[in-house]
């Protein structure tokens, strides 16, 4: 992506004299300017201290792509601010700093953790010319971050959450297994992985068949990517689903193996275990994988303009948790290390559109 800005003045960049390499020469007409990656502006930082190349490359491995996806959107839009103002990107006074996030707070109307997460990529690359604190710890900044939470207070994208039950009957309907069609087969078996896997998209994107065992009763996935939770001291993450028994429309395991019997003959080499349904049978996407679950939480009549594929964690979760299965056990099934995430961010009260007679009279035993 390209964009167009009015310049009529050099643009300067650090004490050294350099200048921006990313920024053109002013001329007084409109210049396109490349939008960098943020790695190449972090890299640029730590290159003009004066770390050589190979320390700069581990350095800048550190932030994933997922966050350097992040903080590209508020390095453009802090660059423009800067190149408006005629005054560096790499380093700024504080004041600078202070009116840029007052910008995206009025000018954007942002949420409090959108503009967090601005501060966050700021605080990569960005020296502060006049103060020897940084931009996380600098108590200008931070006050002004409380005032933004206090202003615009954060609110949980769910006060509550599908009942799962529905969801369940609609995946109960799906069989017996030998009569689905693929599509419906691949549906099945991604929205009955997300419930009793309690794992985000991410992760059921990143299984793969040469890295599954599959017992009787039993079937292990032994991850070799990294995921979010991922950390120095906690890379080895497997998951092991387990057998249901008591109702096998309803059974990971059995449908697990099915998916790989039926898929085999049509993925050729590829090792990643969902596939597009339809030629050629390729890896899909984390979108595409969102977009199965979404497609099965609407069939089952959940609001899909309301709850997305990430809130199968919490219906799954919670689910769990009104069973009274023990913390230990969902903490290590959602990849959590603290209760407090899971209360915090997952556990909600499910939804409940009846009212009093119908809660009396209505029999909800499931069939």
């Amino acid at each position: 992506m390209r964009q167009t800005i009015q310049s009529s003045a050099s643009h300067p960049d650090d004490e050294h004299g350099k200048t921006d390499p990313i920024l053109p020469a002013a001329t007084g007409s409109k210049e396109e300017i490349a939008t960098p990656l943020p790695k190449e502006v972090m890299r640029q930082h730590f290159e003009n201290r004066g770390l050589s190349r190979r320390t700069v490359d581990i350095i800048t491995a550190s932030w994933r792509a997922s966050t350097c996806k992040q903080y590209q959107v508020y390095i453009t839009q802090w660059r423009r601010f800067c190149h408006s103002r005629n005054t560096s990107y790499l380093q700024a006074e504080v004041e600078t700093v202070l009116e840029f996030l007052s910008s995206l707070f009025h000018d954007r109307n942002l949420s409090y953790s959108a503009i967090n997460t601005a501060r966050s990529a700021l605080s990569t690359f960005l020296i502060l010319v006049d103060s020897n604190q940084t931009i996380s710890t600098h108590p200008l900044i931070t006050r002004l971050m409380r005032g933004v939470f206090q202003l615009r207070p954060v609110v949980p994208r769910y006060t509550e959450i599908w009942n799962i039950s529905p969801v369940l009957n609609f995946l109960r309907k799906l069989s017996p297994v030998n009569s689905l069609n693929l599509r419906d087969l691949t549906l099945k078996v991604c929205m009955l992985m997300a419930l009793v896997s309690a794992q985000r998209v991410q992760t059921l994107h990143i299984l793969k068949t040469n890295k599954m065992t599959l017992k009787g009763g039993f079937v292990v996935f032994h991850l070799d990517e990294h995921l979010k939770q991922s950390k120095p001291g906690n890379t080895d993450f497997n998951f092991k689903l387990e057998a249901y028994p008591p109702d096998r429309r309803l059974c990971i395991v059995k449908y697990v193996k099915h998916y790989v019997q039926r898929t085999g003959p049509l993925r050729g080499n590829e090792n990643s275990f969902f596939v597009s349904y339809t030629r050629p049978h390729n890896r899909v996407t984390t979108q595409t994988l969102s977009r199965w679950i979404k497609t099965c939480l609407k069939r089952a009549g959940v609001d899909t303009n309301v709850y997305k594929a990430h809130s199968t964690r919490a219906a799954s979760t919670s689910a769990a948790a009104k069973a009274a299965l023990p913390m230990d056990q969902i903490l290590a099934r959602a990849g959590w290390s603290s209760e407090k995430t899971f209360r915090k961010f997952y556990r909600k009260p499910f939804e409940n559109k009846r009212n009093f007679t119908q809660a009396v009279l209505q029999d909800s035993t499931l069939l």
